[in-house]
């Protein structure tokens, strides 16, 4: 099966989709095309080749300033905000659960960090998991939480050196 993933279009078919998941199906069906549009934010659909309409998941990338910097070596002493990307949503519909889609969804989402901090600079990666139950999705890419001693808090992130390593070894 040969999947693409760009940029959301007026010719995906977006009312369809349901992750099962209200929030998430809201902001593709209601959201993301205008903000893709505004350059708010940008959500990117993966579709069939076979069927290039039909959308099985997607991902929602935006800019990200890090105000207090993650307990990172590179990062410790800049008190200043820092650019980073964030990764405001990932979606995978019921029908492709379970079919690996969400991983290559976050390894296109990595691969686009890359492209940012090549051009005009990212410290990384940011997610917000929105349940305790996702956070071992992210951790098995090495994502690291961003307050270490407070498991409260679910914001994760993936430094920069870790998304070019990934993005060398996965992406087509």
């Amino acid at each position: 099966m040969s999947i693409i993933i760009e940029e959301v279009t007026p010719q995906h078919n977006r009312k369809s989709f349901d992750c099962g998941v209200a929030e998430l199906n809201q902001l593709l069906q209601q959201q993301a095309r205008q903000k893709t549009v505004k350059n708010i934010a940008k959500t990117y659909v993966a579709c069939q080749a076979s069927a290039p309409t039909t959308i099985m998941g997607y991902h929602t990338l935006t800019g990200y300033s890090v105000t207090t910097p993650p307990s990172h070596k590179d990062y410790k002493k800049y008190p200043h905000p820092l650019s980073a990307v964030k990764l405001a949503r990932l979606a995978v519909d019921h029908s492709q659960q379970g079919r690996h889609l969400g991983e290559r969804l976050l390894i296109d989402a990595i691969y686009r960090t890359v492209m940012v901090a090549q051009q005009i600079s990212a410290i990384g990666l940011f997610v917000d998991p929105m349940t305790p139950e996702l956070v071992p999705f992210y951790q098995q890419y090495d994502f690291l939480p961003v307050i270490s001693d407070d498991h409260s808090h679910l914001e994760m992130w993936l430094p920069i050196q870790t998304c070019i390593d990934i993005a060398s070894t996965c992406h087509e």
